[in-house]
C-alpha cells in the first residue's frame, strides 16, 4: 500500500466503505490510540473533573484481554464515570484554552460518542480516521510558524528526505508523514486479519497498538513542546 494514496479523501472513503464491520472498528479504535496519550500524559483542566485512572479505564476497555467472555462489559462503565464529571455534566462555554486543551476536547467527544458494542459505518469510520490527519496537520503548521527551531527538526527532516514521493502530493510535515505511515501499516495490519481471529489477541494487533503508542507520544512531545512556548 502507497501511504500517500490515502492523501485523497476518495481513496479513504472508498477503503471505509469496502471493510467489514469488524475492520472498521479495528481502524477507528487504532486511529483514536494515536491521539490517546495526550490525554494520558498531559496536565488536563482541573475544573473539568476528570481523573486519569478514569481516563485510562475507558481505553483499556476499548482493547478487550485475549479470551475475554464478554469483551466490551467493561466499558459502558467507564463511559459512564467518565460522563459523570463537570467536563460532560455541566459544559464550560467558549473555546478551549490552547493546543493542547483543544486536541483533548476533540478526543473526549469522540470517547463519549464511541460505543464498541455498536457497528460503525464508513462515514464515521472515516471522519475518526482523520482525526490525527486533522491534529498532525495542525501541529506542523504551528511548529513552522514557531520562531524556534523544534528540538527533534534534524531527525524530522531526515525522516521527511526518505519519503521522495512527497512531491506527488500537498507539502507534508513531519507529524502527517508520520500519521500517514502508521495509518497505512495498520490498514494493512487489519485488511490483512482472518475473519475468525481476534485482532488484539495477534502478534499483528500489538505491534499495530505499539506503532499508534509511540505515534502517540511523539505528539505529546510536540504539543508540551508548543505549550511551553505559548502556542
Amino acid at each position: 500500500m502507497d501511504v500517500f494514496d490515502d492523501l485523497d479523501d476518495a481513496a479513504l472513503a472508498d477503503q471505509c466503505a469496502a471493510m467489514t464491520p469488524v475492520q472498521r472498528r479495528h481502524a477507528a479504535t487504532l486511529a483514536l490510540w494515536r491521539l490517546h496519550a495526550p490525554l494520558l500524559m498531559l496536565a488536563i483542566d482541573p475544573d473539568w473533573g476528570l481523573h486519569r485512572t478514569v481516563l485510562e479505564r475507558v481505553f483499556r476497555a476499548m482493547v478487550p484481554a485475549p479470551g475475554e467472555e464478554e469483551p466490551y462489559h467493561a466499558y459502558p462503565e467507564a463511559v459512564a464515570e467518565m460522563l459523570s464529571a463537570p467536563f460532560f455534566a455541566d459544559p464550560q462555554e467558549g473555546e478551549p484554552d490552547g493546543g493542547v486543551a483543544t486536541v483533548q476536547v476533540h478526543l473526549l467527544v469522540e470517547l463519549m460518542e464511541w460505543k464498541p458494542w455498536e457497528e460503525l459505518d464508513a462515514e464515521k469510520t472515516e471522519r475518526i480516521i482523520h482525526l490525527p490527519r486533522e491534529v498532525s496537520s495542525w501541529l506542523d503548521s504551528g511548529t513552522q510558524s514557531m520562531l524556534w527551531d523544534h528540538p527533534a527538526r534534524r531527525a524530522h527532516e531526515a525522516f521527511l528526505a526518505a519519503w521522495p514521493d512527497q512531491g506527488r502530493g500537498p507539502e507534508l510535515g513531519y507529524h502527517s508523514v508520520r500519521n500517514l505511515t502508521v495509518e497505512g501499516a495498520c490498514h494493512e495490519i487489519v485488511l490483512a486479519l482472518p475473519p475468525s481471529a481476534d485482532l488484539w489477541d495477534t502478534a499483528a494487533g500489538r505491534e499495530a497498538l505499539a506503532l499508534c503508542e509511540a505515534f502517540s507520544v511523539e505528539l505529546v512531545s510536540t504539543l508540551a513542546w508548543q505549550h511551553n512556548l505559548g502556542h
